[in-house]
């Protein structure tokens, strides 16, 4: 079960089955008869339809173009295909079993039941049965992750002792201050300037204060896939957790309130402190905080590494000459 996968995979803790919140808007209806595929990818294929039905579930961002977008979000779903294949070739398997809790889940999560969710795939025009495979194809990356990183992210107790003697760290109890707080996270690259990142924040920060949902907005924007999922929450935050930079900009804000965009070594960030609090705390906690800090940074590192390795290795064919 999914719940059993979770629990063996706390040491990878951003890990969980990916994309669950926006899934939905995602899922691939029955395929047509006939569908023009706009790339190759391997053995396998994107087709147009697929393509059309995933920009719709990721929104043109403003200043964009249709291109830019097309380009982006067609880049998207080949490096997932060619995780995907990889994952079959390292003989990854998902059961119904896992497939049926990771359906529960979301249903759960949408505070509606399994025939609820398929009703609404109904009127939407969604198959259930390409549901449950894509989601399938995301557990199924999932593990595969889980297997190619589980080595380059293990941290051994020099790397912690080094961390807390450059950041602090002892072994007598004391009180902290700890800050609850969110964000929203752009990671800039090929396709995406540090300029527009920062403006793009701006406008979702605009849209935040007039009454959009802060929790929504990182559900569809965040590239922090962990926080994202729980609508940019980052939990409780003690001293030398976050980038210098990011608890720079925590110390600034009084509860509730939202920062302008600000970066970090990350990218860029829109944040706000939901709360603060006085926490006890002892050199294990210091520790368990240190590995996490550091062990996150390797996973991402990795995942971005694996991510582009596997798509620079895929054989890549376009169809549309839009996208050549």
């Amino acid at each position: 079960m999914i719940q059993t996968q979770v629990d063996q995979m706390k040491k990878i803790p951003f890990l969980i089955v990916l994309g669950f919140a926006l899934l939905l808007p995602l899922a691939a209806h029955a395929a047509k008869p006939l569908d023009e595929i706009v790339a190759v990818v391997e053995d396998d294929v994107v087709l147009r339809s697929e393509l059309n039905r995933a920009m719709k579930g990721n929104r043109r961002q403003k200043g964009e173009s249709k291109q830019a977008h097309e380009r982006r979000v067609l880049d998207k779903l080949i490096t997932s295909r060619a995780q995907k294949l990889a994952a079959d070739r390292a003989g990854i398997k998902v059961t119904d079993e896992e497939v049926d809790a990771a359906v529960a889940t979301i249903a759960a999560r949408h505070k509606i039941s399994v025939a609820q969710l398929r009703q609404i795939l109904g009127r939407q025009g969604q198959s259930y049965s390409a549901f449950r495979e894509n989601l399938r194809k995301q557990i199924g990356q999932q593990k595969f992750h889980q297997k190619s990183l589980s080595s380059q992210v293990q941290v051994t107790e020099s790397e912690i002792d080094n961390y807390l003697s450059i950041h602090g760290g002892s072994g007598k109890t004391k009180t902290i201050n700890q800050t609850k707080a969110r964000h929203i996270l752009l990671r800039p690259g090929e396709q995406l300037s540090n300029k527009e990142a920062k403006a793009r924040l701006a406008e979702i920060r605009k849209q935040i204060v007039d009454g959009e949902s802060f929790a929504s907005l990182a559900q569809a924007y965040s590239d922090d896939t962990a926080s994202a999922l729980k609508g940019g929450d980052l939990g409780w935050l003690s001293p030398g957790v976050a980038p210098p930079a990011f608890e720079k900009q925590l110390k600034r804000l009084k509860k509730d309130q939202i920062s302008q965009p600000f970066q970090t070594p990350f990218g860029w960030h829109l944040a706000q402190v939901l709360d603060r609090r006085k926490q006890k705390s002892a050199d294990t906690a210091a520790r368990e905080a240190a590995k996490a800090k550091i062990q996150q940074r390797k996973i991402e590192e990795s995942l971005d590494l694996l991510a582009r390795r596997l798509r620079d290795q895929a054989y890549v064919e376009y169809r549309d000459n839009d996208f050549e």
